[in-house]
């Protein structure tokens, strides 16, 4: 497996990941479809007009794509100073438990070394346990949590 810069081609791709993504929202007072939407918009927004310094990383297997990272300079909320922020992070049904999350999120960190990050941050769908538990197997801490109430 290789972890490489993305391009131009990588892209449908990616957003060929967005139900990937959007699956593993269990948000009882969402419909799918209201997931879906917000995903396919945030990759959307995200991928197309990248912010600066952002950088996305598709891991291979040969000419099989196996899943992808995106990252971009974020302040940290508490010091005020850049960090890595990973918004997106997928992997094809045939890369789960090979190690390719792992490899693309050590990708990520070692790049955000590279640029003088102290930290990487990342969101996670509450509901979403198995994301979860890849998270805190890799060094990651839970920081705030954020609460949703369907009031209609």
């Amino acid at each position: 497996m290789i972890i490489r810069p993305a391009t131009a081609d990588d892209l449908s791709f990616i957003h060929a990941q967005a139900p990937r993504l959007a699956g593993v929202a269990d948000l009882a007072w969402r419909t799918a479809e209201e997931v879906m939407h917000f995903q396919r918009a945030f990759m959307h927004e995200t991928l197309e007009a990248p912010r600066p310094g952002a950088v996305t990383f598709i891991a291979c297997d040969g000419d099989e794509r196996l899943g992808f990272i995106h990252a971009e300079p974020q302040l940290d909320i508490f010091t005020d100073r850049q960090c890595a922020y990973v918004p997106l992070l997928a992997v094809t049904p045939v890369a789960e438990g090979r190690g390719v999350a792992a490899a693309l999120m050590a990708a990520v960190e070692s790049w955000a070394r590279g640029q003088g990050y102290a930290n990487v941050a990342l969101d996670v769908f509450a509901s979403n346990v198995r994301g979860r538990a890849f998270y805190a197997r890799q060094g990651y801490g839970e920081e705030t949590l954020r609460l949703v109430k369907d009031i209609r």
